[in-house]
């Protein structure tokens, strides 16, 4: 007659009751936080645990927390590199807005001249209209 295998969720529980006291040892909230995160992030892999069913109960256990940890690296890795991505079609459209600027400041400097020498010809143009005997004198 074979022995009972205990089911890998009692011995994940009794792993996590031997963790209890280092659990209420810690001093910062947000560590006592990540630290219930991670077994319940492992707990998710309770299944997949049973099937390992590995003579360690503690290193199946590391194995599912860094599981849990690798794909929340992973899930960083993307948001950065999602940000860069937009940081680099940012900088894209700020340096072609900086070049439009840039060619819209030589236009308007090009419209002013001649706006300004308009200007000078219609002056000169009252001038001689109103006063013609000061367009004589010259």
């Amino acid at each position: 007659m074979g022995h009972t295998v205990i089911p890998f969720s009692w011995q994940f529980r009794k792993e996590k009751v031997y963790f209890a006291r280092f659990r209420r040892a810690l001093l910062l909230v947000e560590d006592k936080r990540a630290f219930d995160d991670l077994w319940n992030r492992a707990e998710f892999h309770l299944p997949a645990a049973e099937m390992a069913s590995h003579p360690l109960p503690i290193a199946t256990i590391l194995m599912m927390m860094s599981l849990e940890q690798q794909k929340a690296i992973q899930q960083l890795e993307n948001r950065v590199k999602d940000q860069a991505r937009i940081i680099k079609r940012l900088e894209n459209a700020l340096k072609k807005s900086e070049s439009q600027s840039v060619l819209l400041k030589g236009e308007l400097e090009t419209i002013q001249a001649e706006i300004e020498a308009r200007l000078d010809s219609f002056r000169d143009e009252m001038l001689a209209i109103k006063f013609p005997e000061y367009l004589d004198a010259a």
